[in-house]
């Protein structure tokens, strides 16, 4: 599991809580988690042995599922529109201090102008030339949402997925070059939307070194960037800038794979797809502020992936 890869503990958090809806669940589980995968069928059999499965409570794994969604799905989606954030994303725990907006515009201008001189003056993803004849703006991209600083339960459930070290991580890059990419427009928005990850591969040999892999989520296993048509595991050339060497050659790794865990699962689960359409349902919406926690979040959000293909009946 790509927790585990990571060196996060959510494969033992989720273990714990299907433990929790029946008594004898907590014997299936040990048995399950010592017994090597054989199949989707027999996996399921020996969860629901000796147990009927209309007595199993399943609200633990729901919560933990609703906790999920929220405190990483959401704040994982980068919107620029500021009425995703007031409508969906998980509160901010910001001091009154925190720097307004035009303060932000003026740090991502910085940062933007520090990823051209670390990467150079095309996209990296689809090599189209910024600015003079022909060429186009950069649009700036955060590998972690940067706004995931001001949320502790963002933070705890980061902590949960990939451990201590990528959770500081975050604290400590966030806002920085190590955590940015200037690229073409389309190439932004597909991110934003965790279409596609980037894979991180430090060198054994020169730990200053990172080798960047494209890696695709959708069928066929290519993504279209501009004009270029990217295939997953394509290698994607970054720090050819003047300044690259500076800084590190690209993004910090453990921030590229942490993103392309949560863009993989959010992806192929179908929640990215439903996380869209909330922003898409946005414009009918009046409330200041929807919280996904209640009762029946966790029926509306199976009977979404249900209808998209995503899920399957248990």
């Amino acid at each position: 599991m790509e927790s585990n890869k990571l060196g996060g503990s959510l494969l033992e958090r989720f273990w714990s809580k299907i433990g929790k809806g029946h008594p004898q669940l907590l014997e299936n589980v040990q048995e399950l988690r010592y017994t090597p995968y054989s199949s989707y069928d027999d996996t399921l059999q020996t969860l629901y042995e000796n147990i009927d499965a209309e007595a199993i409570d399943f609200n633990p794994v729901y919560e933990l599922a609703s906790d999920l969604f929220t405190h990483i799905g959401l704040a994982f989606t980068n919107y620029d529109d500021d009425r995703f954030w007031r409508l969906f994303s998980p509160m901010s725990t910001l001091s009154p201090n925190t720097p307004g907006p035009k303060s932000l515009e003026n740090r991502s201008e910085v940062l933007k102008i520090l990823a051209l001189k670390r990467d150079g003056t095309s996209c990296p993803f689809s090599e189209v030339p910024y600015y003079g004849l022909g060429g186009i703006d950069p649009t700036l991209t955060h590998i972690i949402p940067c706004s995931v600083n001001s949320k502790a339960e963002t933070l705890h459930y980061i902590s949960v997925i990939a451990g201590d070290v990528a959770m500081e991580s975050v604290l400590q890059y966030s806002d920085t070059i190590d955590n940015v990419l200037a690229v073409e427009a389309s190439v932004a928005a597909s991110h934003r939307r965790n279409c596609w990850g980037l894979e991180a591969s430090e060198s054994t040999e020169d730990v200053s070194h990172t080798t960047y892999y494209f890696k695709a989520f959708e069928a066929g296993n290519t993504h279209r960037a501009g004009s270029v048509f990217l295939r997953d595991g394509d290698e994607i050339v970054l720090g050819q800038g003047p300044e690259g060497t500076q800084y590190r050659n690209g993004p910090h790794p453990i921030l590229c794979n942490l993103r392309l865990a949560v863009s993989r699962a959010l992806y192929t689960s179908g929640a990215a797809e439903f996380i869209s359409q909330l922003m898409h349902d946005a414009d009918d919406i009046n409330y200041h502020h929807i919280t996904i926690k209640d009762q029946n979040f966790h029926e509306v959000l199976s009977a979404k992936l249900l209808i998209c293909g995503r899920a399957q009946m248990v």
